[in-house]
């Protein structure tokens, strides 16, 4: 690697979060749209989603820090992204099979003998498998987040103290990424649809685990 040897770590270890930024962004301001239009949710579900998540996250992040100091906090970091990652992979293979959601039945089933049809099982059945799918998303952004602790305190201890202020303002590079990226996922939105998007998202969140791959075969992490 062309880098200083003393710089391998927080050069890949930063740049893994800026791409995961960029990846989390093209789809992260689409998720609500997706609750809304495709599991036909209704907004006061879509905010218990959003809160269920945050609890799960947190509950997480504690798990995410024993796991580091049992097998390390870039090993940590890369299981949680892979499992998030399949978790997002899971939402688009249930999300593509529209009857999955949307019918959860026979179209053809008849009425019983009190003269209703089956339309309000069949709601109850779609009920669920969307609820399904929620679960699917608070694992997966759970898991995806989970450990950002982890990769901040692995930068901060490979950087001398007079510059972690400066590592650490490339944070606020993220968070303006955020919205370039939610453009790109817009435009993949409006070409090939949602699902598109998110699978776009999950690849590119693949791709941004490379560099802490090679942070750990090239690099000499430190140890809690």
């Amino acid at each position: 690697l062309c880098i200083p040897s003393n710089r391998i770590v927080p050069v890949l270890v930063t740049a893994g979060d800026v791409l995961g930024g960029l990846a989390a962004g093209m789809s992260v301001r689409y998720f609500p749209i997706f609750f809304l239009h495709n599991l036909r949710l209704r907004p006061d579900q879509v905010q218990i989603v959003f809160a269920a998540t945050m609890l799960v996250m947190a509950g997480l992040s504690y798990l995410a820090q024993w796991m580091g100091k049992k097998i390390g906090r870039l090993q940590t970091t890369l299981l949680m992204k892979y499992t998030g990652v399949s978790f997002l992979f899971a939402i688009i293979y249930f999300s593509q099979n529209q009857e999955f959601i949307q019918d959860g039945g026979n179209d053809d089933t008849v009425g019983g003998e009190d003269g209703h049809s089956d339309d309000e099982s069949t709601s109850t059945s779609a009920s669920y498998k969307s609820l399904f799918v929620c679960v699917l998303y608070v694992l997966r952004t759970s898991f995806m987040n989970a450990p950002g602790s982890l990769t901040r305190s692995v930068l901060m201890d490979h950087v001398p103290k007079q510059e972690r202020a400066k590592w650490s303002s490339l944070e606020s590079v993220n968070m303006f990424s955020w919205a370039g990226s939610a453009a790109i996922g817009g435009i993949l939105v409006d070409w090939e649809g949602i699902l598109f998007n998110f699978t776009a998202t999950a690849f590119l969140q693949i791709f941004a685990t490379v560099p802490l791959i090679l942070a750990l075969l090239f690099g000499n992490v430190q140890t809690e």
